[in-house]
């Protein structure tokens, strides 16, 4: 069942974005980094994700929601509406904060 059915075009497919978001926070919190493309898709198949829902959960891998350090958005602004307007309390992006130890 999809969350939202507002699509940014005619034809463009909808995508359960709240289940997409809450999945990348239950990952997210077991293992923060060190991910690879492969694994990440795998959590992705094992989530019950598939078709426009997988290929949006990639690019949160290929393209992760950013947001600056002045705490304007660097990358994902449009997701993270159509992310708020499915209902999700939380989501995963990229702290620019963050340093490799």
């Amino acid at each position: 069942m999809e969350s939202n059915n507002w699509r940014l075009y005619e034809g463009y497919p909808a995508i359960d974005w709240l289940t997409v978001a809450n999945l990348s926070v239950m990952v997210v919190q077991e293992q923060a980094t060190e991910w690879n493309h492969d694994d990440w898709m795998q959590c992705g198949d094992d989530g019950g994700l598939s078709g426009p829902d997988l290929r949006a959960w990639e690019e949160f891998f290929t393209q992760p929601l950013e947001i600056g350090r002045n705490g304007t958005w660097v990358n994902g602004r449009h997701r993270a509406a159509l992310i708020a307007a499915s209902g999700a309390r939380y989501v995963a992006v990229a702290d620019p904060r963050w340093q490799q130890g």
